[in-house]
């Protein structure tokens, strides 16, 4: 298995456990009539993770192998349009998301069920996307993409690579997924 791919699967993973994390964290704060500050302050750092660890480089590297696919005479073409188009969806949904917490973490008023229906479809979508590459992109990245493909879309991520996202970045971030994943919960650890 080729180091990128491998990489995009292992993300897969991570972002389901962070995923995972970032529902048990909801259901605390909603489950709740005080508004705890650290579960909201954890609530944040997840979402900053979800609003950069992809954007700045888990979506970019997996559109260069869409694109790539797509010179490949792939059986569903649609779920490569799909999975594009969700990337440009989950980006703005979750600005939309950060929004309404640090809304909240500031004090401004947000209905709790606007706060919970958003929540709830930001979880469906982020899964759904995730379902789709694992079942439909993912298969045809094995089926169709050969060594010299690799070589071709190494070329180009290391074109892509982002100053700001070097090696101690994305440590940073892969210490707040361990963290927030963790099997102890909010109150566990600030107690």
């Amino acid at each position: 298995m080729n180091n990128i791919y491998r990489q995009l699967c292992l993300d897969h993973k991570n972002m389901q456990q962070m995923l995972n994390a970032f529902e048990r964290l909801l259901q605390d704060l909603f489950g709740t009539h005080e508004r705890d500050p650290n579960t909201l302050s954890l609530i944040l750092d997840a979402l900053d993770y979800f609003s950069v660890y992809p954007d700045k480089y888990h979506h970019p590297v997996e559109d260069l192998i869409l694109a790539r696919l797509l010179t490949k005479p792939v059986h569903d073409r649609s779920a490569i349009y799909e999975a594009q188009m969700q990337h440009e969806k989950i980006a703005a949904t979750t600005k939309h998301m950060c929004a309404l917490f640090y809304a909240v973490a500031n004090d401004a008023m947000v209905e709790r069920r606007v706060l919970q229906g958003a929540s709830n479809s930001y979880l469906q979508l982020q899964r759904n996307h995730i379902e789709l590459e694992n079942s439909a992109i993912f298969p045809q990245i094995e089926q169709y993409l050969q060594v010299e493909d690799w070589k071709q879309i190494y070329r180009q991520v290391k074109q892509l690579k982002d100053p700001f996202f070097d090696k101690n970045t994305r440590n940073i971030y892969e210490s707040l997924r361990e963290y927030l994943t963790q099997p102890e919960t909010p109150s566990q650890v600030f107690a």
